[in-house]
């Protein structure tokens, strides 16, 4: 067989931009991957004052009935409440370049192919001090996970742009390494981090970096603990044929559409056949064809 398509979608090549070795193993091992200093610090700065410009949403609880993830205060989460993508310029432009990042593009080739698209977000995340984490989940039915004749096939998987630093003890994302592979339910204590806490991994990383993970990976966030505000903005996507949410667009083309480029614009398509969504590899052939029938 021809190793260069090996994955029988053809939807990676040997022309395809993927992740690095190193990454490869640690994403298969683990079901998540670190990638440092992907925002500049231009952008971040922009984006957290873009941020502080809005007045920011309540959002639900996730707790349960969780003891253990409950905050030590009334602190909740905080969300957007409009589309970050949509803010005027230059507000918009780290939300936009995080769509579809050059740094970022080769870990989606990888293990969700080209032809990748976004399945909803971009969603904000704010966590004051004392805010409750969130129940453990994941493994479930649109995230399988195995690894096939060289290649990773998965489904929908998250980019969690972190505009703050998350370090030890901080609370935050967590995940349980490994747990992608799982063949057997994760516990309920489990998931409501009231018992084997210590195989629960809370992922520290610094303001501008990205954290990957795929959903077939039980995951979930912890109380927040830090003085200062936790700040993530996640993005959600899916192999090319899949959906899961409602994808990124709604409706007409958004008013932005030629402001994107064309990669951007690529993650943004509805769901479609894989091997007919346009490629960088092959330039983003059929784009233009693809936008006209939306």
């Amino acid at each position: 067989m021809n190793e260069s398509h090996a994955n029988t979608s053809r939807s990676i090549t040997e022309d395809t931009v993927e992740m690095s070795t190193d990454e490869k193993y640690l994403f298969d091992l683990l079901g998540f991957v670190v990638v440092r200093d992907v925002l500049s610090k231009e952008h971040l700065s922009i984006a957290n004052a873009a941020i502080d410009a809005q007045a920011l949403t309540r959002s639900p609880e996730y707790f349960h009935d969780s003891n253990a993830l409950k905050g030590e205060n009334s602190s909740t989460r905080l969300s957007a409440n409009k589309n970050l993508m949509e803010l005027s310029s230059p507000s918009c432009d780290p939300f936009r370049e995080m769509l579809a990042h050059p740094k970022t593009i080769p870990h989606l080739n990888t293990i969700l192919g080209e032809g990748w698209r976004l399945d909803h977000g971009p969603g904000l995340i704010a966590m004051d001090k004392g805010c409750s984490g969130g129940l453990l989940h994941g493994n479930f039915d649109n995230a399988p996970y195995f690894y096939r004749e060289g290649k990773i096939f998965t489904g929908l998987c998250v980019i969690e742009y972190l505009l703050a630093d998350e370090g030890p003890g901080d609370g935050g994302v967590c995940v349980v390494p490994g747990s992608h592979k799982a063949n057997l339910t994760c516990p309920d204590k489990m998931l409501k981090w009231e018992q084997y806490q210590e195989y629960v991994t809370e992922i520290h990383a610094k303001a501008g970096d990205a954290i990957i993970f795929t959903e077939a990976c039980t995951h979930g966030t912890l109380p927040w603990t830090a003085d200062h505000q936790r700040r993530a903005v996640l993005y959600k996507y899916n192999t090319g044929h899949m959906s899961w949410g409602g994808g990124g667009l709604h409706g007409p083309l958004p008013a932005y559409w030629d402001e994107l480029t064309a990669p951007q614009q690529a993650a943004l398509l509805l769901p479609t056949h894989h091997s007919r969504r346009p490629k960088p590899s092959n330039g983003y052939k059929g784009l233009a064809e693809i936008k006209d029938s939306v």
